[in-house]
């Protein structure tokens, strides 16, 4: 980032004679005003498509909140686990368990747990960030990859994850 300051003087002189005034004094009154802009400008080395956010989390890298290019997947990841909703799909998710009161199956999630089914009332669709194919997200453990197959997304420090497309599903 760079920062680039100037400081722009003005110097305004307001004259008023008593004669050219018709008032019958002699003063003249100077007014100086004195102004400090400052102008910040911001180089980015990231795409726009893919803007990272900071996090003090280990192992950070790309988006926590985002989306595929088609836009038919939306994902959000931090440190405790990933979750990707999907808008259109042509497969159906098994039936939602009783202990689920909200809406079930528009998507897969991962926690230190294992990988299931997502049981929630929000989504992860429309997410600001774009996440190009052949990239990749992570925060501590849990990563995702986009391509243009669908979203994978594991435990790296363990066994467990997900895959989720348009097509189909696999939990690992």
């Amino acid at each position: 980032m760079r920062r680039l300051a100037a400081t722009a003087l003005a110097g305004i002189a307001i004259g008023a004679l008593g004669a050219a005034s018709g008032c019958g004094d002699d003063e003249e009154t100077t007014v100086t005003e004195q102004r400090t802009v400052t102008e910040t400008t911001a180089q980015s080395t990231q795409p726009a498509t893919a803007e990272t956010e900071p996090s003090s989390e280990p192992r950070s890298q790309g988006p926590r909140h985002f989306r595929t290019p088609s836009g038919n997947i939306g994902c959000y990841l931090d440190a405790g686990g990933a979750r990707c909703d999907i808008s259109r799909r042509s497969w159906n998710p098994p039936p939602a368990p009783a202990s689920c009161e909200l809406d079930y199956g528009q998507g897969l999630t991962l926690g230190r747990d294992g990988a299931g089914f997502v049981c929630a009332g929000d989504t992860t669709l429309g997410a600001p960030a774009i996440l190009p194919y052949g990239a990749a997200a992570q925060r501590g453990s849990f990563r995702c990859e986009s391509e243009e197959a669908g979203v994978t997304c594991t435990d790296v420090g363990g066994a467990a994850g997900f895959f989720i497309s348009r097509q189909s599903y696999r939990i690992l």
